[in-house]
């Protein structure tokens, strides 16, 4: 079953939504090495991929328990790759990312990684600063989700499994070399894998599915290249915050910028 695929910004291979937010903190000496995520909501969700829990398993229309709970298994190992690998992270190749797709899809990604052509570039399928930019305080990311399943249907109208998730994770970063400043930078994913198989019995195959909302926050607006570039130098303009722990808050729009309060 061949699919038609777009490249989108962080972990999506379609894309509805899609900006950076700055954030607004006003000091960022609070924000320390030993306790980069103190005073922050941050600082209660768990540390990497314990963050990314996994529910519960039943039958889900043609797909049975078994499915699902493989299925969720190998969301989580995809959200491990997509955002918590260092090698990706730190800005080098998405190996990790890249072996765990279905052939079909990880030769679209590798063909088009770090594509000059911003619409094809792949690179915003995966958490990635951009390299020498910056490097993570500490050994945490923190992390909160969820995940849950339902029945789909392909573009051909064929049963699939769904597993959808939104996924918030919290990087502590500081210039590449430096000691300070120190802040934190958000990524946000809500999204879905898609399950099938081309035949009864045969095995279940997976793809990184389209997105409702995708965004940054901490960093610069504009990016090209979909790295993620974090904002040590920001602007203080107070104008239109939102809570960057809302997850009812609206969607972005492709290439929009807003502000956060602290994250």
């Amino acid at each position: 079953m061949r699919r038609i695929m777009m490249a989108g910004c962080l972990a999506t291979a379609m894309l509805t939504g899609c900006g950076a937010i700055q954030n607004m903190l006003t000091d960022t000496t609070v924000i320390t090495a030993s306790r980069p995520f103190q005073g922050s909501p941050a600082e209660n969700f768990a540390d990497g991929a314990d963050g990314i829990v996994i529910p519960e398993a039943g039958d889900v229309g043609n797909f049975s328990a078994k499915d699902v709970k493989d299925a969720f298994q190998m969301s989580k190992r995809l959200l491990e790759a997509a955002h918590l690998d260092q090698q990706t992270l730190l800005g080098g190749k998405p190996d990790a990312f890249a072996n765990l797709l279905d052939p079909e899809q990880r030769t679209y990604f590798l063909e088009n990684l770090d594509s000059t052509d911003a619409k094809k570039n792949t690179r915003g399928w995966v958490t990635s600063f951009a390299p020498g930019s910056a490097e993570l305080v500490g050994p945490a990311i923190k992390v909160q989700s969820t995940m849950s399943a339902e029945s789909g249907k392909d573009e051909q109208g064929r049963s699939e499994l769904w597993v959808n998730y939104t996924i918030r994770l919290v990087y502590a970063v500081r210039p590449a070399g430096k000691e300070i400043p120190i802040i934190r930078v958000m990524a946000f994913v809500k999204a879905r894998h898609e399950y099938w198989r081309d035949e009864p019995g045969d095995p279940l195959r997976h793809w990184d599915g389209p997105s409702t909302d995708t965004w940054t926050a901490g960093t610069e607006c504009g990016s090209k290249d979909r790295f993620v570039h974090p904002e040590f130098v920001r602007e203080y303009n107070s104008i239109g915050q939102t809570d960057a722990y809302d997850d009812n808050a609206p969607a972005l729009k492709e290439g929009e910028c807003g502000s956060v309060a602290e994250i």
